[in-house]
């Protein structure tokens, strides 16, 4: 046997688990990511807003008089003065380059692009003097008709720190919702599948003999789903049930049937002189016993098919017709073209083939066969034209033990053994007054 894989070894509530985590994770992964990414660009959106007020600050102290002025002693550009502050300007204008007092005698590196688009210019990244890292704006002004080309950077430490700070409270909180949601989740599974340990639970009880079914009377506790489960387990178990009654009672039939020739085979053996021809006609006789039953045996036996129940009932009529051809009987027959039925054949053809013929021997002129469809099954009315049996007789006539050498020919184990077919499949027999005064056998099939 081969050894089961890792999945097979998981529990459902560990699977659901594992599902409702993955679930979790991929969502809380595009979620963070989109989340990262703009609150990444709102604090560097931030920074370009000081530096693009910076830079319309410094473009208006260049471009006056009509002439380049120099920004650096202008009070309201105090940080562009301090040596090495972090905030540094460039001019290119002329083919020769201004720079903030802040720069010293320190040159930039060349700024690279910024993923982030800006909003006032050409965002950029560089280097400062003390290889501090740079956020600067690029944009393209007019100083006295010529294009000149303006650069504003301020410090990004902060920004980087304030970003730093964001990713670890995103990883943070995505933990925390991990986390959260696998106890959710595996609390979730086990609650979920509490009713699916209750009807296990329930099953072991019915195999060990402590209760007889499932749920007998309590199917909707188990919840709207798992009820239709719970009413069909225990409709198995009922038929399983019903089965195993029906071998029971087959299996009595076959001991009874062969208690008379093997008694007269005892005492024909015990005789001073055999009859060979007493010993063959009861052996004859125990086969036939013998065979009649094992075809009951294989009839069915729980097998379920879809059977076409109105060709059956005609194709028995047929041969009941021919069985009875000697005494002239009308069989009319009232079935619908067509009408399925899920069940065995040989059942079917057994039940049918037991109450026609027990109307075909009581009938004195006619029987009438009626199929019907009735509340998802089916059902047959045989009434035959006989002189019936009296209400009293009736509920003896499909008792079991009640033999046929016990009562009048014909009503006999045929009926028994037509009942017993039909409480396998949860259907029933009955017996009433036909309308013409005989005898009427209802037999209903689920």
């Amino acid at each position: 046997m081969p050894a089961p894989r890792w999945t097979e070894r998981i529990s459902l509530a560990g699977r659901l688990t594992m599902l409702g985590l993955l679930a979790a994770l991929l969502c809380s992964a595009a979620a963070g990511w989109w989340l990262r990414h703009e609150l990444h660009g709102v604090v560097l959106r931030s920074l370009e807003g000081e530096l693009a007020d910076r830079a319309e600050r410094i473009e208006a102290e260049l471009v006056a008089d009509g002439r380049l002025n120099d920004p650096n002693f202008s009070s309201q550009l105090l940080e562009f003065n301090a040596i090495f502050s972090g905030w540094y300007w460039t001019i290119e204008h002329q083919g020769r380059e201004l720079r903030s007092r802040s720069l010293w005698d320190a040159t930039l590196a060349p700024p690279r692009d910024t993923a982030l688009a800006g909003r006032s210019g050409l965002l950029l990244q560089t280097r400062g003097p003390r290889q501090e890292r740079l956020l600067g704006l690029e944009r393209q002004i007019d100083a006295l008709g010529e294009p000149t080309t303006l650069r504003v950077f301020g410090p990004m430490d902060q920004v980087l720190a304030d970003l730093e700070r964001i990713d670890r409270v995103l990883l943070l909180a995505a933990s925390l919702f991990l986390l959260a949601v696998a106890g959710a989740t595996f609390v979730q599974a086990r609650v979920g599948l509490r009713p699916l340990q209750r009807l296990q639970s329930a099953l072991a009880a019915v195999r060990e003999g402590r209760r007889p079914a499932v749920a007998a009377t309590d199917a909707a506790s188990y919840g709207p789903d798992l009820a239709p489960l719970v009413r069909t387990i225990d409709t198995v178990l009922e038929r399983n049930a019903r089965v195993v009654e029906r071998s029971r009672h087959q299996a009595a039939d076959l001991s009874h049937a062969l208690k008379k020739p093997l008694a007269v085979l005892s005492l024909e053996l015990q005789a001073p002189g055999c009859d060979a021809t007493v010993l063959r006609e009861q052996l004859d006789a125990m086969g036939r016993v013998i065979d009649r039953h094992l075809a009951r045996f294989a009839s069915g036996a729980g097998s379920v098919e879809v059977v076409d129940a109105a060709a059956a009932l005609r194709q028995v009529t047929t041969l009941m017709r021919r069985l009875h051809a000697g005494r002239d009987l009308v069989w009319t027959v009232h079935a619908p073209e067509h009408l399925p039925w899920n069940g065995s054949p040989p059942d079917l053809d057994e039940m049918l083939g037991n109450l026609l013929d027990n109307a075909g021997k009581w009938a004195r002129q006619q029987v009438v066969v009626q199929m019907q469809p009735r509340d998802g099954g089916m059902e047959i009315l045989i009434d035959d034209d006989g002189p019936g049996l009296p209400p009293a007789a009736r509920e003896t006539a499909v008792q079991r033990g009640q033999r046929f050498d016990q009562q009048a020919e014909g009503h006999g184990l045929g009926l028994t053994i037509a009942r017993d077919i039909a409480d396998t499949y949860g259907g029933g027999l009955a017996l009433e007054t036909s309308g013409a005064g005989g005898l009427r056998v209802v037999l209903r099939l689920p």
